[in-house]
């Protein structure tokens, strides 16, 4: 062995027989003694945990996304209970883009929405607001004292007479720049989300974000107008484009093959890199399964992270 400037050469072995296999430390002498059942073991697992990864469900979760350490975030979920309805919530907003929302048809609409979203798996349906619930009261005070009741009168039959009453019912109510628009073309469904299901299974963000999508397909029209926000519309957007983020994936690979491949000259070599990068990228996704983790949406890209130092790391080491 020579040595110069700091650095030593070692002596290069070009038959495999001359090889000393007696030398190195006692790990390099398992993995490299017994090549052949240490690459069938990899191979077993790599096998393995590619069948997990298709198994691996793409999911997030509210409280993980929020700076739970905040002394503001610590004190709601302290009182979490108390404030049920409060926190990972959508808010779909329905308007009549013909009119205001003292319009036969719209409210009709509304009504039906309203019905269909109490029923969709996932929604806290005690915590369901909108003018149709019956938690949504005005009161008011008159010569007798306290009068209340619930903003749509429960003999509500569409009526002109009706709809001047709902109309007086709102602006008692206070729910005008909450529930209701400012300028009346529109009103509020708060829709809060359950953690997760009766049988304790986490909610899953994309089933009610397509469930959400349905209906509005279902009850848009030129008439009526539907918008939707909140945290699971984010994620469920997110989620929709995993599709879109594979094929970015798949061009990554690509690229950073044929740029090995410039580099190298090898087909060989530029094939083992890409396929240790790859199954790097298996293991991790498998091993996520293994624990019980579902990927969330916003760390979708840490799988790119893990390929990308395996071409790194290996385009070194074909050095």
């Amino acid at each position: 062995m020579n040595t110069h400037d700091g650095i030593s050469d070692q002596e290069v072995v070009g038959n495999l027989a001359d090889f000393d296999v007696h030398s190195g430390s006692r790990t390099e002498r398992i993995l490299f003694n017994h090549r052949l059942a240490i690459l069938s073991v990899c191979l077993l697992v790599t096998l393995a945990m590619g069948f997990l990864a298709t198994r691996l469900r793409l999911n997030a979760s509210f409280e993980a996304m929020i700076p739970t350490g905040h002394p503001y975030i610590a004190n709601y979920l302290a009182h979490k209970r108390d404030l049920a309805g409060l926190g990972n919530a959508l808010r779909i907003a329905v308007e009549n883009t013909q009119g205001d929302i003292y319009d036969t048809r719209y409210l009709a609409t509304l009504q039906k929405l309203n019905d269909a979203l109490y029923l969709l798996p996932g929604v806290d349906r005690a915590q369901l607001k909108s003018l149709w619930t019956p938690s949504t009261r005005w009161v008011g005070v008159t010569e007798e004292g306290l009068e209340g009741g619930p903003v749509v009168p429960l003999d509500y039959a569409g009526t002109p007479d009706d709809l001047v009453q709902l109309r007086r019912n709102i602006e008692r109510s206070g729910e005008i720049g909450q529930l209701v628009a400012f300028d009346g073309r529109s009103s509020i469904i708060l829709v809060p989300l359950l953690a997760a299901y009766p049988d304790g299974t986490p909610l899953d963000y994309a089933r009610v974000n397509a469930g959400v999508e349905a209906l509005r397909a279902r009850f848009q029209s030129d008439r009526v107008r539907i918008h939707v926000t909140g945290f699971v519309k984010v994620v469920g957007e997110l989620i929709a484009g995993v599709r879109a983020i594979m094929l970015f994936f798949a061009a990554a690979v690509l690229l950073a093959a044929v740029a090995l491949y410039v580099y190298t000259r090898c087909v060989r070599s530029t094939l083992l890199v890409v396929a240790c990068s790859l199954a790097a990228v298996c293991w991790q996704l498998g091993l996520l399964t293994l624990f019980g983790y579902e990927l969330d949406p916003y760390s979708v890209l840490v799988p790119f992270l893990v390929f990308a130092i395996g071409m790194s790391h290996g385009a070194q080491k074909m050095n």
